[in-house]
């Protein structure tokens, strides 16, 4: 293999590694994004599932288990 060829194949190779370079960047900085939105879709949840239980609970109770003001 001549020093021309050599040259060209590491040219390429380094190109290639480039590429490669910017691509695992974009793919990180794509994972980072979508662990935030998981984390803040996690939270969201929590707090509805915490609603929906308070709700339940609400609506579980009977009116006579509500006492009556004190002023009564």
């Amino acid at each position: 293999m001549s020093h021309e060829e050599t040259d060209n194949r590491v040219t390429e190779l380094e190109i290639k590694l480039a590429h490669m370079e910017t691509v695992v960047s974009d793919l990180s900085d794509m994972i980072k994004s979508q662990w935030d939105r998981i984390d803040l879709l996690e939270r969201q949840n929590k707090l509805m599932s915490s609603d929906v239980k308070r709700m339940i609970d609400f609506l579980r109770t009977s009116p006579e288990d509500d006492a009556p003001p004190p002023h009564y």
